[in-house]
Order: structure tokens, then sequence, then C-alpha cells
């Protein structure tokens, strides 16, 4: 708030001072005053008309955006339809020109000396006009992008503090501790029955406890392996189903290697096994990916026991949207569909940066 008041300080102490300049200056015209200050303050608005058209809205709207034939374009119309437009205010509501009397007054000295002296051609000064128009729009759009790469730098950090400590609480909360307990207490009731599946058990659990370790350490990982860590995941939360609880996993990735960040669908997953479950009545969970090489979809439904609109709520989903306005811009859809007897969700990733004209 403060640099934006500087700013605007700025702005109008730059104008206060153009705007009086022909007031410490000889003034007027040679037998009239008025006309010099007239097409002055014209050529003035000029410039600030090219200034902020540009700095306000050619620099943000198709510079910044990589549409740069669309920029320039735009700025060359700007000038020739802003300098058109001037110079047809000025001939008509000021013709006497102060420039154009001296340089008469100069031409008539010279010629009673002897001397020809035709001035200057009237297109250097159209050219002269012209390129002032241009560098106050080179002017406005190196402040501009300065400006630009200052606020994205500065989003930037912040954004990069936000999803530390998003994956921060991320690890902490992702998986419910609850989870390994129960894992560990139905592995410990099958060793005792002898069930052979109890090592099997163990070891996805191992293979598990790896992957949160290590692998969410870094920023991304491959869709094999995420998805080798949800059936790990979904293989042991059966263990304590019972057999009115239907579990569908259907994962059909394309065959090109995909990279995105570790433990993204896990939330949803393990929402699904909290609240889709029931021991007294039928239920259902049927969990399923799909993708191309420009998009990922992931899909999650499941039957809906307990209040309605319980599972909106948890960390888990907050820092799955905190994580995907992070590192999927404008290039996801999370949806969420609720009704009395089902819940279910579909994200949609783009994998691929959009490509800008």
């Amino acid at each position: 708030m403060k640099g934006n008041k500087i700013k605007v300080l700025l702005h109008l102490a730059f104008w206060a001072v153009v705007i009086t300049l022909p007031w410490f200056m000889v003034s007027g015209n040679l037998e009239e005053p008025g006309f010099f200050e007239g097409r002055y303050y014209l050529r003035l608005l000029n410039g600030g008309l090219v200034f902020y058209l540009t700095y306000f809205y050619l620099v943000p709207v198709f510079y910044l955006n990589n549409r740069r034939v669309y920029f320039f374009s735009m700025i060359i119309l700007a000038i020739g339809l802003l300098y058109g437009a001037t110079e047809l205010l000025s001939n008509w509501l000021f013709p006497d020109d102060l420039l154009i009397q001296r340089l008469d007054l100069i031409r008539e000295k010279m010629a009673g000396e002897g001397l020809k002296f035709g001035g200057p051609a009237p297109m250097m000064r159209y050219a002269n006009s012209v390129f002032a128009s241009i560098m106050i729009a080179v002017m406005a759009t190196g402040i501009r992008i300065t400006e630009a790469y200052s606020e994205k730098d500065k989003r930037n950090r912040e954004l990069e503090k936000e999803k530390l400590a998003a994956d921060l609480s991320l690890l902490k909360s992702q998986i419910s501790p609850h989870f390994f307990f129960n894992t560990l207490n139905n592995i410990y009731a099958l060793t005792e029955a002898g069930n052979h599946e109890a090592g099997n058990a163990v070891l996805k659990l191992s293979k598990m406890m790896r992957y949160v370790l290590y692998e969410s350490d870094f920023e991304n990982t491959t869709l094999d392996q995420e998805i080798s860590f949800m059936n790990h995941y979904i293989d042991l939360m059966r263990l304590r189903l019972s057999e009115k609880v239907e579990v569908s996993v259907d994962f059909r990735p394309h065959s090109g290697e995909i990279s995105l960040p570790p433990m993204i669908f896990i939330s949803l997953i393990e929402n699904a096994f909290k609240h889709g479950v029931s021991y007294r009545e039928p239920s259902h969970i049927d969990i399923g990916i799909r993708s191309t090489p420009e998009e990922l979809i992931f899909t999650c439904s499941n039957s809906k026991h307990g209040n309605k609109g319980e599972v909106h709520t948890g960390i888990g989903l907050e820092n799955l949207r905190k994580r995907l306005a992070l590192l999927y811009p404008g290039r996801h859809t999370l949806s969420i569909k609720e009704s009395g007897a089902e819940f279910e969700v579909n994200l949609s990733l783009q994998l691929k940066q959009p490509e800008t004209v």
C-alpha cells in the first residue's frame, strides 16, 4: 500500500511539473498569447495517453502474456491514431503555431540579407513527434515490465513459503496415523491366524513408508510410482473391510511416462475409505485414472455415510486445494459432487503448459 502511494505521488509530481512548465518559459504567440500553450497541452495529452495506454493496458494484456506481435501492432496503431488526432485538433484549434511563426521570421530576416532558408521539412517535424511518442511508449513498457517482474519475484517467494508450509503440513496429516495403527493391528491378526498374506502386507506397508519418507521429499515423482503407492494403500485398507464393501480400482494411464507431485491423490482416496465405508450397510468405493500426454483425469466416488457436508472438511482436502493452486495454476479442475447417498470427486490436471500466441 505504501509503495502504491509513493507511485501515485511521483506521477502527480511529474504532471505538476510538465503542466506548469510553459508558465516558466516565454509564453504565448508572437502576436496573440495562448496558441503555443494550446498546442503544448494537446501534445502533452497525446504523450500521457500513449504512456498510460501502454502502461495499464497494452503491456499487461499483450506483452506480459507473450503476445508480442499483437503488442507491437497495437503500439504502432495507437501512436498513429493519437498523433493524427492531435495534429488535426492542433491545426483546427490553434492554427498559428509558435514554431512556424518563428521560422517565418527567421526566413524573412535571412532573405533580407540575401540568404535563402527553407527551414526543416514538415516531414522532419512529424518524424520528431512520432519518435517522441515511441520513446514514451518504450519508457512505459520498460517501467511496467520492471514492475511486473518485481511483483512476480515477490509473489513467487511468497508462494514458495506457502508451498513449503503446505508440504510440511501435508506430510504430517496426509495419511492418518490411525491407518498405520489399524494396518499393524490387521497384520498382527493375520499373523495370529497363520495367514500367509501377513508377509505381503508387511512388505506393502514398508514400501509405503519408504515412499512417504523419501519420495515425498522430491518435487516430482512418476505416475507409475504414485499408482504403486496408491495400490499398496488400497490393498492394506481392504484388510479391514467386510464383504459388504465393494472396492473397484481402474488405473489405466497411457504408456508414456508422466511426472507429477508425489501423494497428490492420496487425500481423496483416504476420504473415500473414511466416509464411504459402513459395516452395517452395503458400501462401494470406485477409483480410477485415465491419462493422455496432455491431460490426467482422476476420479473417485463412494457411498456416503455420515452427516452431509462432513467430507468437505479436513486438512488433507484443504492441502490438496492449496497444492493444486500452487503447482497447477489455471491448469486444473477439481469438481466435487455430493448427494444424500454418494460423494464424487473428479480431478483433471493439464500436464502441458498451454501455448501462447
